[in-house]
């Protein structure tokens, strides 16, 4: 049988078993949220974070290019706690989901309880900072090619597929390049036996 993702949880590591028992037992009743339902929007979302418990949670930019999708055991809104006025994406439910919300000041009181559920959260953190740096590096300082083989590796289904949310325009917004250099950046890709084209899809090899 396997373990509730709640036990899981990133926030536990190094923590005492029988305070995290105590922790969870504090949890408020989890919420269910039908297809089409928008959780977190730019300016309307809960100081709390989510653990998804069932279903499948899209996530978006606000202009409404698809992200990525997240399932069970999958965390999401760590930075709408601690005083954001403002979210940076969309998040909006693909199927039926149960998700259990762990409130800002649920935590604040965990994080008195115990400094190392403090350190856990930091350090999540800090590998989200990290991680934002690396694309605000690409986005800025790497090629066309460059940023447009980090968006394929992030959208490409088992069967090789390349899913480009929204049509290339919205993917060469999202990029911050002109539609004629994506285009031509996509052949370029070809040429290189990276991609292939297929009934009006694109694949990587």
């Amino acid at each position: 049988m396997s373990r509730s993702p709640l036990k899981e949880l990133f926030l536990w590591e190094g923590v005492a078993p029988e305070t995290v028992d105590t922790c969870l037992k504090e949890l408020s009743v989890p919420k269910t949220f039908e297809k089409g339902e928008i959780i977190y929007s730019e300016r309307d979302f809960p100081r709390a974070f989510a653990v998804v418990l069932s279903g499948k949670i899209a996530i978006c930019s606000h202009s409404g290019a698809a992200m990525r999708t997240l399932e069970q055991g999958a965390i999401f809104g760590v930075t709408a706690l601690f005083g954001n006025e403002r979210y940076a994406t969309t998040i909006s439910v693909v199927s039926r989901a149960k998700l259990q919300f762990i409130e800002e000041k649920q935590l604040t009181r965990w994080m008195a309880r115990d400094p190392q559920i403090s350190m856990n959260y930091i350090r999540l953190l800090h590998r989200k900072i990290l991680y934002l740096n690396e694309k605000i590096r690409l986005y800025t300082e790497g090629s066309v090619e460059e940023r447009l083989m980090d968006h394929i590796a992030a959208h490409t289904a088992p069967d090789g597929e390349i899913h480009f949310p929204g049509g290339l325009a919205s993917v060469a917004r999202e990029l911050n390049v002109g539609r004629t250099s994506l285009y031509r950046t996509l052949d370029t890709l070809a040429e290189k036996n990276i991609i292939y084209k297929e009934d009006q899809k694109w694949f990587k090899k």
